[in-house]
Formats: C-alpha cells, sequence, structure tokens
C-alpha cells in the first residue's frame, strides 16, 4: 500500500536522523571527557616529573660544586628506583656524564643527542619527549638546570625520564570505557526513535491517505485524530483547508467570468492604441497584432495570423533586419529608428521597441514588439532645426562681426593717422606693433572659426585614455599650481582602449582645463574622474570654481559665446565639436559658488 511505503520511509528518516544527532552528540561527549582527561593525566605526569628532576637538582647541588660523584651516582641510583622512572642522568659543569642511573662506565662521557643538546641549552626547567631505545618506550624527558645558590651561574644539568606508557594504557581504558557508555546510550536512544516515530507515522497516513484522495478531486474528507500534539493540529488544519479549498472553487468560478471580462476589455484597449503593438513567438511566427499594426501596412487578420514575419517584411526591410536581430539574440533593443514603406507606399519613420516575453521562470516565450510612428514629430523637428540653424546663423556673424570690429578700428585709427604722423617715430613704432598684432588676433579668430567650420582631419588609432590623461595633466599641472589650483586625476577600473585621434582629444581636455583654470580665479581644485563603461569611457572634469547660471548653460558650446574679459567663445565650441566627431558625448552640469561638472562619454574601441 503506498501509505505504508510512506510510513516506512519517514520512521527511518526519523530513526536516522536520531541516531546521528546521538553518534555526534556522543562522539563529542566522548572526545572532550577523554581529551580532558589525558590533558590531565598528562599535565599530572609533567608536574610529578618536574617535582623530582628539582628534588635531585636541590640535592646534587652541593655535589655538583665539590664533584662528588659517588654522592651523584648514589642519588641518581636512588632517584631512579621510583615508579616510572627510566633513568636519571646528571651532568657536570663540563657538559659530560656525571652519573647515570643504571650505567656506572658512562662517567664522564658526552652525550651527542638533539634531547641532550636542548637540555644542555636550557637556563630553566624544559620538558621533551622522545622513545627510549633501551627499552623501546615513550619516554617524557624532563631538564632542570641547577645553578650556584645566590647567583645565576649554571654549575650543571639534571635530567629525569618519565615512562609514557602507564599514563597511554590508563587513558585508552578510560577512552573504551567512554565508548561502551556511548554505545549503550546510542542503542537505548534508537530504541526510544523507535517508538517514537511508529506513534508519529500511524496518524499520519491517515493524513496521507486524505490528501492523496483530495489530491484526486475528492473534497469530501474528513479527519478525526486525538493525539494532543502537531499531528492533532495538522489534522484540524487539514480539515480547515478541505473547507477553504471548497469555499475557494465558488470563487474562482466567479473571477474566471470577471478575467473574460477584463480579456475583452483589454482587446479594446489593444485595438484602441495609435501605437502598433505585435506579439511573435521564438520561431518568429506572428501571434497577435493590433489595428494599428493593421492598419499602418494595409493588413487582415487572414493575412498575418500565424504568418512568419518574413514573409510580410523580408530580410532586407528595416523591421524584419530589427525582428531578427532581437530573436536569433533573444535580446531587447531600444528606441531603434527606421524608416519604412507602409501599405500607402509612403516612407515613415518608425520608433522600435521590443521586448522579451518570459514566463514565471524566466523563460522566454516570444517577441513584444512595439511601432511608434514619428514622422510627424521628425517633420517638426527639422523644422525647429532649420529655426535654430537660422538663430545659430545670426549669433555667429554677431559674434564675428563683433570680434573683428576691435581690430579693425584700431587698424582704422592708425591708417587715418599714418599721413599726418609719418615723420614721428614713436608713432611709428606702436604702428608697426599694433597694426600686425591686430592683423594676426584677426587672422587668428578666422582660422579658429574655419577649424570649428570645417570637417576636421582625424588620424584614429588605438589609444590608452591614461596615457592622454598623463599628457595633459603634465602639460598643465605647473601652470595651474602657480595660480593655486590643484589638479587630481582618478582613474575607476582597467580604462578600455579608445579608437581616437589622441592630439584631438589632448586638446579638447586642454580647453576644459583651461575653462576651469578661468573659473577658478582664487584658486581651487581640479579633478579629472575616468571610469570604465561597457560600451566605452566616461570622464569628469570637476572644478571647485564659481559654477554657471541657467542661461550660461544653455549656450555654454555656442561659438562666440563667452562671459570671460578675454577669449573669443569657441573653445568650448571646438571642444563640443570634436566629441561629437568621436561620437561621443559632452554635457555640464553647475552650481552657483560650488563649481562646474563636464562629463564626456566617448565610445570605446568595439563600440
Amino acid at each position: 500500500m503506498p501509505w505504508f511505503h510512506q510510513r516506512v520511509r519517514l520512521k527511518t528518516r526519523f530513526m536516522v536522523a536520531t541516531a546521528t544527532v546521538l553518534l555526534v552528540l556522543m562522539t563529542t561527549i566522548v572526545l572532550l571527557v577523554g581529551n580532558r582527561f589525558a590533558n590531565s593525566v598528562r599535565q599530572e605526569v609533567r608536574e610529578r616529573g618536574v617535582a623530582i628532576a628539582h628534588s635531585i637538582a636541590a640535592v646534587s647541588t652541593n655535589a655538583l660544586l665539590t664533584y662528588n660523584y659517588v654522592a651523584l651516582e648514589q642519588n641518581a641510583e636512588q632517584a631512579s628506583r621510583g615508579t616510572g622512572i627510566v633513568y636519571v642522568i646528571i651532568l657536570n659543569k663540563e657538559e659530560s656524564v656525571a652519573a647515570f642511573s643504571g650505567h656506572p662506565g658512562w662517567q664522564g662521557k658526552r652525550l651527542d643527542d638533539a634531547v641532550n643538546r636542548r637540555a644542555l641549552a636550557a637556563s630553566e626547567s624544559v620538558v621533551q619527549s622522545q622513545l627510549w631505545e633501551e627499552t623501546g618506550e615513550r619516554v617524557l624527558d624532563i631538564t632542570m638546570p641547577v645553578f650556584i645558590p645566590r647567583s645565576r651561574a649554571k654549575w650543571g644539568t639534571v635530567r629525569v625520564g618519565l615512562s609514557l606508557e602507564r599514563m597511554y594504557k590508563q587513558i585508552r581504558r578510560t577512552q573504551l570505557v567512554l565508548v561502551g557508555i556511548g554505545g549503550v546510550a546510542l542503542v537505548l536512544g534508537l530504541i526510544g526513535a523507535h517508538f517514537m516515530a511508529a506513534r508519529i507515522t500511524r496518524p499520519l497516513s491517515r493524513v496521507v491517505q486524505a490528501t492523496i484522495a483530495a489530491a484526486g478531486g475528492d473534497l469530501n474528507q474528513h479527519l478525526e485524530i486525538r493525539t494532543r500534539d502537531e499531528v492533532e493540529e495538522l489534522a484540524r488544519n487539514f480539515n480547515s483547508m478541505i473547507r477553504e479549498i471548497l469555499a475557494q472553487r465558488h470563487q474562482l468560478e466567479e473571477h474566471l467570468e470577471e478575467i473574460l471580462q477584463l480579456k475583452r476589455y483589454n482587446d479594446m484597449i489593444l485595438a484602441s492604441m495609435t501605437n502598433g503593438l505585435i506579439s511573435l513567438d521564438l520561431d518568429g511566427r506572428l501571434v497577435s497584432a493590433n489595428a494599428a499594426v493593421e492598419n499602418a501596412f494595409g493588413l487582415k487578420a487572414k493575412d498575418w495570423q500565424g504568418i512568419h514575419y518574413r514573409d510580410l517584411w523580408p530580410g532586407e526591410s528595416p523591421l524584419g533586419r530589427v525582428l531578427a536581430q532581437c530573436l536569433l539574440s533573444q535580446t531587447s533593443c531600444r528606441n531603434q529608428e527606421i524608416s519604412i514603406a507602409t501599405g500607402s507606399e509612403t516612407e515613415r519613420s518608425l520608433i522600435v521597441n521590443t521586448s522579451l516575453l518570459r514566463d514565471t521562470r524566466g523563460v522566454p516565450l516570444g517577441l513584444l514588439v512595439v511601432l511608434n510612428d514619428v514622422t510627424e514629430l521628425k517633420e517638426m523637428e527639422m523644422r525647429i532645426r532649420q529655426a535654430d540653424r537660422l538663430a545659430a546663423l545670426g549669433t555667429l556673424a554677431a559674434g564675428l562681426a563683433h570680434e573683428i570690429r576691435n581690430p579693425l578700428s584700431a587698424v582704422k585709427t592708425f591708417m587715418q593717422l599714418l599721413p599726418k604722423k609719418m615723420a614721428n617715430p614713436v608713432f611709428l613704432e606702436k604702428f608697426h606693433i599694433t597694426v600686425p598684432r591686430e592683423l594676426n588676433r584677426i587672422n587668428s579668430l578666422i582660422e579658429s572659426l574655419l577649424e570649428l567650420a570645417r570637417p576636421p582631419k582625424m588620424e584614429f588609432q588605438a589609444v590608452m585614455p591614461t596615457d592622454l590623461l598623463n599628457q595633459v595633466a603634465d602639460l598643465y599641472r605647473n601652470e595651474l599650481e602657480e595660480t593655486n589650483i590643484t589638479l587630481e586625476v582618478e582613474e575607476e577600473g582597467a580604462l578600455p582602449e579608445l579608437w581616437a585621434d589622441g592630439e584631438h582629444l589632448v586638446s579638447a581636455f586642454s580647453n576644459l582645463i583651461m575653462n576651469a583654470k578661468q573659473a577658478m580665479p582664487g584658486g581651487g581644485k581640479l579633478t579629472i574622474k575616468a571610469e570604465a563603461l561597457a560600451s566605452g569611457v566616461r570622464l569628469h572634469f570637476i572644478d571647485t570654481g564659481l559654477g554657471l547660471g541657467e542661461a550660461t548653460k544653455d549656450n555654454i558650446f555656442n561659438p562666440f559665446f563667452t562671459t570671460k574679459d578675454k577669449g573669443t567663445g569657441l573653445g568650448l565650441a571646438i571642444t563640443h565639436k570634436i566629441v561629437q566627431e568621436h561620437h561621443g558625448t559632452i554635457e555640464v552640469s553647475s552650481t552657483r559658488d560650488e563649481g562646474t561638472t563636464f562629463t564626456l562619454t566617448i565610445p570605446g574601441m568595439h563600440s
């Protein structure tokens, strides 16, 4: 019977668990008690040996001082008759044997074993273990140095060897007794576990039978168990659960109708959406499409249901390429702009967003595609950009006129005065200084403007951002320190290689550093922080200067816009252009009296 096998399995688990706990407990007790007893016996033997060695050293001091080897021999022989004493060795000041119990012929010999060398080097009592070769016993060797009374002069050494065999036998007997007690406790525990498991599993088998019947659909179950423990509580909870399930069944039937109504409502919402919505399975077949898709592409339900997307949008179609990429890599795409011909054969601009449909376990089920028609929005953007370009052109013309007027005024003034003051050497000297300088100023302005206007000649190659930052830091560090500005370069993580024009990027970094210098006339701190991104590098140029107002931030990258008394306002515009040529972005954030941060994001080599 199934319930019988379930009862046996639960009982077996209970008994195995009980046996495991008892075994671990008894093993722990045996080890702890056995170790404590063994340590106690070892300590007792050690203390006894030290006491014996100290006693022999005390009675042998005078004999060592007077070189009375007869007395020393008697002391050694007398002490070696004690219980468990294997040998007594007394060494004189010259480190030779003065007395050796049982070996009177060894007097005057020098012992050269490792234990004796450590004993001779000791200035206090030393305890060592060794195997005594004469008897094959394990021996505890206790060394006690002998000093002249009221002096630290060492006059000899006493060694006492105590047999450890008796100690080990006593420890083994104790361990066997503990193991026997543990075995008896284990057997008694298993017997108790057997009766306890039987008491638990019998009522549990009734619960199992009722559960199996309920799982098969028979909910007319009721248990009457009186065990006054958790099993009785389990039976009461089972009865409550059955009653709750019966009530939930009725509620589920009501909720099912509500869900069907909600589905119909959602279908109406999808049909009314202005954005196109398509769902595909992982094989690329269309599962659903709303009315916006049908109207945009001139489709009917019979045209797309179960059709592969390549039959509607072939591989060379922009939408077909996006769907192929997302299905092949099983990844989402965000805000991809495509142009595609709709049913009226007019080009429409669409923003495509896709996301994977997953079940509750995270397993992909299909692909959801949202199409947003932005054709009218792009036309509006085009008109706005045209207006912005005209406004920027007016600003550029006004700035250029302003920058050229001042040097031209100076040149005009000198040219008007030239016929009258031709013979004036002071005037001619000023003329030869001022006119070329102002003409060079106009030429420099035109060169900067041409650099901003014409496409730069970039020479892209693999460069390390660390090298570029070190180069620009070395270039400006001394100049900044002269104005009490501290420059720090911080790197977070290993920075990836960039496919860039190093000289142009150094020029862009230089413009940002000089801008920060002008923003901190009283000194401060400039921090260049570089961090690695999955798609490249992000650089932060952070100063502690005066900060920027909202109007200044909005126009900071416009040509000829400047808040400085000197300068043409082209530096940041050129920097912006260099970053754009590297397909990067530059942003500015600032707070009045706290500082400004320019953030550059430059794609990596493989982006």
